[in-house]
Formats: C-alpha cells, sequence, structure tokens
C-alpha cells in the first residue's frame, strides 16, 4: 500500500489508527477545555454574587438611606436605593424590572452557551455578567430595590454586581473579536 510520510506506515495499517487516536486525543483534550471554561465561568459567577451580596449586608446594616461617607475627593460611600434599572432609569418599576431581567438572563445564557465552551474571554465575561446579574435580581427580589453605594462624583451610585456585568460585557464583547489559537468554528466542543 501507499507509504504515509508522517508515519512511515501504510494508510490500511497502522497510520490510520494513529489518525483516529490523534483526533480522540484532540476531542477529549477540547472536551476538558470546554468543561474547564464552564467551571471558570461558575467560580467567577459565585464570586461576583458573593462578593456583592457582603458588601450590600454590610452597607444595608451599617448605614442609613442617603447616608453617605467620603472615602477621598472624588469618592463616595453612599447608600442608594435603585428601584430601576442601570443607573437609576425607570424608577419605580421593581416588578416589570424583575420580570425583564430574569428574561434577559435567560437569553443572554442561552446565546453564550456555545460560546463560553470555546472561548476562555467569553467565559470569563459571561460568569461576571451572570453573577452580577442574579446579585441584583436577588435585591429587587427582596427589597423591592437594588442597594446602590460606590458613588463617584459625577456618575450615578452603583454596586459590586454593576462592576461585574460592566466588565463582564466588555469581555464578551473583546472575546467575540477575538479569535482564539488553534481554534475550529467548525468543531462542536459541547460536552
Amino acid at each position: 500500500g501507499r507509504r504515509d510520510g508522517w508515519t512511515g506506515v501504510s494508510a490500511t495499517g497502522a497510520g490510520a489508527g494513529t489518525r483516529e487516536a490523534v483526533a480522540r486525543a484532540i476531542h477529549r483534550r477540547r472536551r476538558r477545555e470546554a468543561q474547564s471554561r464552564w467551571v471558570r465561568a461558575g467560580v467567577l459567577a459565585v464570586l461576583v454574587l458573593v462578593a456583592d451580596q457582603i458588601t450590600k449586608i454590610v452597607v444595608r446594616e451599617t448605614m442609613n438611606l442617603h447616608e453617605s461617607i467620603a472615602l477621598f475627593p472624588g469618592l463616595d460611600i453612599t447608600r442608594v436605593n435603585n428601584t430601576g434599572i442601570a443607573f437609576g432609569l425607570f424608577p419605580g418599576r421593581a416588578t416589570a424590572v424583575s420580570v425583564l431581567t430574569v428574561l434577559a438572563l435567560c437569553a443572554i445564557a442561552g446565546a453564550l452557551a456555545g460560546l463560553v465552551a470555546r472561548n476562555a474571554t467569553v467565559a470569563a465575561g459571561a460568569g461576571l455578567l451572570i453573577g452580577g446579574s442574579v446579585g441584583n435580581l436577588i435585591d429587587r427580589l427582596s427589597h423591592g430595590a437594588v442597594t446602590d453605594f460606590i458613588d463617584p462624583a459625577r456618575w450615578p451610585a452603583f454596586n459590586v454586581a454593576d462592576i461585574g456585568i460592566v466588565t463582564g460585557a466588555a469581555l464578551i464583547v473583546f472575546g467575540l473579536l477575538k479569535e482564539e489559537p488553534g481554534h475550529d468554528p467548525g468543531v462542536d466542543t459541547g460536552t
């Protein structure tokens, strides 16, 4: 039979088996990488959620509403209840905002499901965005408003969840714009 230049064996013999073994090894490696990205996304989501909830509990337990503590010029810690969406838009519509948040989370999770498995940057962004979104949703459902407290001059107050949401969205966009080395878009790396 024909000699394969790479292995030196005939294509009908051990060479075909070697190529199949290599293909299986590549598939297993991509599957492990995809699983690892899901784990990292989950860990980031939990870290943002825990940090967000702890900081909000501390603020709610130690500060009165609208109380402010000057950290340094241009940055205060001010307890604010945000009944609207980002930066206080659409105030007083907590139920509608909660429903929209749940729908948006489901849509985002569905859209990112395939991307998380094959792009580490998108996976990190998804974890941050989902952790922050869940943190603010917990506030809306349990308190009727989101507790904001990081209060820079000339900018609306925000919280740790908001940092996760904005950073996560930026990472998702960046991850979608860059190509990962060795990634074959035609290969399904899902579990």
